[in-house]
């Protein structure tokens, strides 16, 4: 029986980049902005100093060594939540990167899934292809949305079986990636984005851009200028402030670089750039960090 009045969020802490701080960081940012009750469930190999409030489990034994599970495009131990028995069935549940900031009540999530089930992602690719999958798998069988997996909303009973082949698959391409087939073998090489939009092809969804956006893709642009022009219209500017979670990729927008942006610095990343002009993201960082402004 599905239980909609309760959220369950979940935290993925492996090794030493991430400190207790940022799961606390989302636990309170989490309470501040909304009313209704959430199960915060983090796995991690270091629960020291984790908020109370977190029920904090180990990751479960896939069969193989946990480092063998990171630094694949993003981390493999995404998988602890697909695993039956890990997190509870009917309840709407989230999974949001540490490196996340929370802005406002994270049940706006939750109301996408609650609009259409299915598996709720960031934007990856520009072409929003997910939109007309029938008309792009009858030109592109093969072809399918690769989303971004650093803020997901799903409901867990549905997609049991990601973990399921990947507890088939994963020893296989350890022994010898060529035993498996081309298409089972890039997933593996590419890591929890690519595996995770696979097997959600035919349901998989992009949150809109006032609910959960990448900070790259909605703060920057490939030119200043346009990402200055941004900043400045009406439009962009009530969007920004309905967003609920902004999640920072590569390491210039990691929150321990942010924490010391000021008004008017030059951000770079990659080919994306903006000027600085967002001190509630400079806040809420310093907050989560314990950080003071720049001397």
């Amino acid at each position: 029986m599905e239980n909609s009045n309760r959220i369950q969020m979940v935290f993925v802490k492996w090794g030493t980049k991430y400190g207790p701080e940022y799961v606390n960081g989302l636990v309170q940012a989490t309470l501040a902005h909304t009313s209704v009750p959430v199960d915060f469930i983090c796995f991690t190999d270091k629960a020291a100093d984790i908020d109370p409030r977190v029920d904090v489990r180990p990751f479960p034994d896939f069969g193989v060594p946990v480092e063998t599970m990171t630094g694949r495009g993003g981390s493999l131990l995404k998988m602890s939540m697909f695993l039956k028995g890990q997190l509870a069935a009917g309840v709407p549940t989230l999974y949001i990167d540490l490196d996340s900031s929370i802005m406002g009540d994270v049940a706006r999530l939750v109301d996408c899934l609650k609009q259409r089930r299915g598996m709720y992602m960031l934007t990856r690719h520009a072409i929003p292809h997910w939109r007309f999958r029938g008309f792009v798998r009858r030109l592109m069988p093969s072809r399918y949305y690769l989303a971004n997996t650093a803020v997901m909303a799903f409901f867990v009973e549905d997609w049991f079986g990601i973990t399921d082949r990947f507890l088939v698959d994963f020893p296989k391409y350890l022994a010898d990636p060529t035993s498996l087939s081309p298409e089972t073998r890039r997933i593996y090489d590419e890591g929890n984005e690519r595996l995770i939009s696979h097997a959600t092809q035919d349901v998989s969804r992009v949150f809109p851009a006032d609910v959960a956006v990448k900070f790259t893709q909605e703060y920057m642009s490939h030119s200043l200028a346009i990402a200055e022009l941004k900043n400045r219209l009406p439009g962009v500017r009530a969007r920004r402030k309905r967003q609920v979670v902004i999640s920072y990729q590569g390491e210039a927008l990691k929150p321990q670089q942010l924490v010391s942006a000021e008004q008017g610095d030059l951000i770079l990343y990659k080919r994306y750039k903006t000027r600085w002009a967002y001190p509630e993201l400079t806040r809420y960082w310093r907050n989560v960090l314990g950080r003071q402004p720049r001397p």
